[in-house]
């Protein structure tokens, strides 16, 4: 018998958890110590397999000095605020090698190796 396939919406709460958490430099275990569970639990909520209840939210809210409104979108899970993008991974080293960049000019040559690797025209 296999599992139910996790919620979307523990899926979208989950993914922006882990993009506030790395956002903020946090480790699995440092959530987890700040919320009282194990980082086996962190990685179960981030990935949506296990519900974040609204008493372990509120918590997870205050470690990441964050609302609780922060882990919603008003629209749809993970539309148009891109922390579903730190969901990716290496996309928050990507960003930080992208901002030690110093000019313009090298930063447009990343943009358009990013967009020709994905497929995309360039703009």
């Amino acid at each position: 018998m296999s599992s139910p396939t996790p919620n979307p919406i523990d899926i979208a709460v989950g993914q922006r958890v882990r993009a506030i958490r790395e956002l903020r430099g946090l480790t699995q275990t440092d959530l987890a110590k700040a919320t009282g569970v194990t980082f086996q639990q962190i990685q179960k909520y981030e990935r949506g397999t296990n519900r974040v209840s609204a008493s372990r939210l509120m918590l997870i809210s205050h470690a990441l000095g964050q609302p609780v409104s922060a882990f919603f979108d008003a629209e749809e899970p993970g539309a148009g605020d891109g922390l579903d993008l730190f969901a990716v991974n290496g996309s928050k080293a990507l960003l930080e090698a992208y901002a030690r960049i110093e000019t313009p000019d090298q930063r447009r040559i990343v943009v358009a190796l990013a967009r020709s690797l994905a497929g995309e025209a360039s703009a």
